[in-house]
């Protein structure tokens, strides 16, 4: 079980992660730091950080499926064009001429990402999240030296550092939970499951709103049998460890094509597709219904199941898409000399139980 001790800054309450679980003790020096973040936006909404640009509110889509920072107008953020242009793949196709941008002053919360390069879609969609708004969607190449919490039950997002002493050698799968699944992610940062007997890659987006399978590794385990691409079909996934109640029987969306069926048509690019087999993603319907923790210098994702649910509505605020920049690298190292927040051994309020 997770606990929270709360400090507030100007305009923001973070929470500081702490394990309390005396069933699943650790060092407490497994836990070098972390810094967490409230998820803005409610059920139905993908994890949106707040953040502030050149000193003004503004959001952040958080996505799996993006290798840098993606935005619209940043201009009157004073926004800087570095007269830099770049090509992208973007949903599997190819388009050129996109601006490169470089916020003056970015942060999250008061984790200060300095000027890192920004890509101007030609047609970021305009989204508010209160008064905030969603200005760009950032990826995990920044965070990739440290292990990031999508906790979108709890409405927490964190940054995370782990000792590497052999003593804490479990100490991901002990900061969860009983209860906890861990999976390899391959280089694409998608888990490999079995199903039916099979090894398969399965993408982590909680952009994409539903479970997407693709219908041909489904056929033998429809539940129905029906061939109707509109109707979920729940399939045995089959995996690879025991003890994750929850993950074991999950409901998909059967597809045929390329892509999952969302999409957002404010996005505009150009050029041919690049044929790919049909996408198996697990979407926002199973990160709400999930911790999740991706350990990218371990290569790893762990799920815990969790009974909590987000109490607020959301507004369906969504970047369902795949960006790779083709062009010049604009992205600094990761960062891992942040000071991260200590994690404080006391104990203050507590979380409802997973």
């Amino acid at each position: 079980m997770l606990n929270l001790i709360l400090r507030t800054i100007p305009g923001l309450t973070l929470a500081l992660v702490v394990l309390i679980s005396p069933a699943r003790a650790q060092p407490a020096s497994c836990i070098l730091g972390a810094f967490t973040l409230p998820l803005l936006g409610g059920s139905g909404d993908a994890p949106l950080l707040p953040a502030t640009m050149q000193g003004k509110p503004v959001a952040l889509y958080y996505s799996t499926t993006v290798d840098g920072l993606y935005g619209g107008d940043i201009t009157p953020y004073a926004g800087e064009d570095t007269n830099t242009r770049t090509s992208l793949l973007l949903d599997g196709v190819k388009g050129d001429d996109y601006s490169i941008f470089k916020p003056e002053r970015l942060k999250l919360g008061d984790l200060e990402l300095g000027s890192p390069g920004m890509v101007r879609l030609n047609a970021f969609p305009a989204r508010f999240i209160g008064s905030r708004p969603v200005i760009g969607v950032i990826g995990p190449s920044f965070f990739a030296k440290l292990s990031v919490l999508l906790d979108l039950p709890h409405g927490v997002f964190a940054l995370i550092r782990f000792s590497d002493d052999a003593s804490c050698k479990n100490a991901r799968a002990d900061f969860l939970g009983a209860g906890e699944a861990a999976f390899p992610l391959d280089t694409q940062d998608r888990a490999r499951i079995t199903l039916n007997g099979i090894e398969r890659a399965v993408m982590l987006d909680p952009n994409r709103a539903v479970n997407t399978l693709p219908r041909a590794w489904a056929a033998a385990s429809a539940s129905d049998g029906s061939p109707n691409r509109n109707k979920p079909a729940t399939v045995q996934a089959v995996l690879p460890i025991t003890g994750a109640p929850g993950i074991a029987d999950t409901s998909f969306h059967l597809e045929d094509g390329t892509e999952p069926t969302e999409t957002d048509r404010d996005i505009s690019h150009s050029g041919e597709r690049d044929r790919a087999p049909p996408a198996a993603g697990l979407g926002l319907e199973f990160f709400e219904r999930h911790v999740v923790l991706f350990d990218y210098p371990k290569n790893t994702v762990y799920f815990l199941p969790s009974r909590h649910r987000r109490e607020d509505a959301g507004s369906a605020l969504r970047f369902p898409h795949r960006l790779q920049n083709l062009g010049p690298n604009i992205m600094p190292p990761p960062f891992s000399g942040w000071p991260l927040t200590p994690v404080y051994p006391a104990m203050v309020g507590r979380t409802q139980p997973f």
